[in-house]
């Protein structure tokens, strides 16, 4: 009766076979225990009858306490991670040979214990920061991201078995647990980035099976993300009494905005300013130095109007001797984490609830703003700190010093004061 539902199984092409590097294997999940074989073939319809065979046999015995042990039938090697896996192996083989279906075997050499060959997924993460320079809270994302996928490997999650029905299925584990597209796709690229380096040093051979999974395309990920605030609702938020009050209320959260709406950084990029962050050139031009970005191109000069600074920032900056602002960076969030929140409830304050409009919006909103009012593109990309993807720009056009971009930025930084009521009259 069972061997007829096998054989149904295979007629109906359900047993989850897959090719991968050199030969088919099984790989499927039973009472909740994954189990993952190498067939030893490069052919379908052999690798299909040795997965049926295995099928067959496996249903009949108890995998809960099964963890990695392995049989080689052509090589006649039998290896198992521990007494009790050994057992268990044992127990497996018996019931493959009394079904009749599995073809000659070798004079078996037993290795106890033995486990699998290579490097887990975590082993790698601790090589790929050794060499690698990264963020701290983006260290944090990659070792959360690897410790998830490894435990939902069930155990020891050896880079060498990862295969790209294994991403699938984390794919759609990660849905069930209600993560966005967009997340899942960063998960998976952090897991793409540790296999791409585990074949660049040699820790793992053939193709990363995480390529090509992403689930959204670069449009999308383009128009889903953060929205533009709209000019109507910058005016409202700079203009409120509660940004007001926070002149003398929360000085850091208020030049840290203000910063923002003129400057179009990046939180973080505000939130870790130094006192010697803040320039002036030979001709007496403002600027901010941006020394630690996430690309080339974020490191950058930016200017700043001299109004910024008679508006009482010199008087706040004067009171600093180190880091201009209060906050500190957690592990894992930044030292943006407290703006954003703070952020957040201003606008709930103000009623401005349309959705995707965080901290970040307002650097969209002074890039569309420049981009209105005339502002090039390869000048707006420099202060921006966005990578020029024209060949023919990045290659031939010359970075614009600090004072040229003064001259083309000011006049504009200006019409943001103005519209935003913090420089009533272009007079003032």
């Amino acid at each position: 009766m069972l061997w007829g539902l096998v054989a149904f199984l295979v007629a109906k092409m359900l047993i989850p076979v897959y090719f991968r590097g050199s030969s088919y294997y099984l790989h499927t999940r039973l009472h909740g225990v994954q189990f993952k074989r190498s067939l030893q073939t490069t052919n379908k319809t052999i690798a299909i009858m040795r997965a049926s065979q295995w099928m067959e046999a496996l249903v009949k015995i108890d995998l809960s306490g099964i963890r990695r042990y392995e049989i080689d039938l052509q090589k006649g090697v039998l290896k198992s991670d521990g007494e009790d896996d050994h057992r268990r192996m044992l127990e497996a083989l018996a019931l493959l040979k009394g079904s009749g279906h599995v073809p000659p075997v070798a004079s078996l050499k037993e290795e106890l214990p033995a486990r699998s060959s290579g490097l887990t997924l975590m082993e790698l993460l601790d090589k790929f920061l050794l060499l690698k320079k990264l963020k701290p809270a983006t260290v944090v994302a990659m070792k959360n991201t690897a410790k998830e996928f490894s435990t939902f490997q069930a155990g020891k999650c050896y880079i060498s078995d990862i295969m790209v029905s294994d991403i699938t299925r984390y794919q759609e584990h990660l849905a069930v647990k209600k993560n966005v597209p967009r997340t899942i796709d960063g998960k998976v690229g952090y897991v793409k980035t540790l296999l791409n380096f585990g074949i660049k040093q040699g820790y793992l051979s053939g193709k990363n099976p995480a390529d090509n999974m992403a689930l959204l395309t670069k449009k999308q990920k383009l128009s889903g993300g953060y929205a533009t605030f709209e000019l109507p609702e910058v005016k409202r938020i700079f203009s409120s009494d509660y940004f007001k009050e926070q002149k003398e209320n929360d000085p850091d959260y208020y030049w840290v905005l203000l910063l923002g709406v003129l400057s179009g950084c990046r939180i973080s990029e505000l939130t870790s300013l130094h006192v010697d962050q803040f320039q002036i050139t030979g001709e007496g031009s403002n600027f901010i130095i941006i020394r630690d970005s996430k690309t080339m191109a974020g490191k950058r000069e930016v200017p700043l109007p001299e109004y910024f600074f008679q508006h009482g920032f010199d008087k706040f900056l004067e009171t600093k001797s180190d880091s201009v602002f209060k906050y500190a960076p957690r592990e894992g969030k930044g030292s943006g984490n407290a703006v954003g929140k703070k952020f957040a409830r201003h606008l709930e304050l103000l009623k401005i609830t349309r959705e995707k409009l965080v901290f970040h919006s307002l650097r969209k909103f002074v890039n569309d703003f420049f981009m209105k009012n005339g502002v090039e593109y390869e000048p707006r990309c420099q202060v921006i700190g966005h990578e020029i993807e024209s060949v023919n720009v990045a290659t031939y056009s010359k970075k614009y010093s600090a004072d040229e971009l003064a001259s083309l930025i000011l006049p504009v930084q200006n019409k943001i004061l103005m519209a935003t009521e913090i420089l009533k009259t272009k007079f003032e």
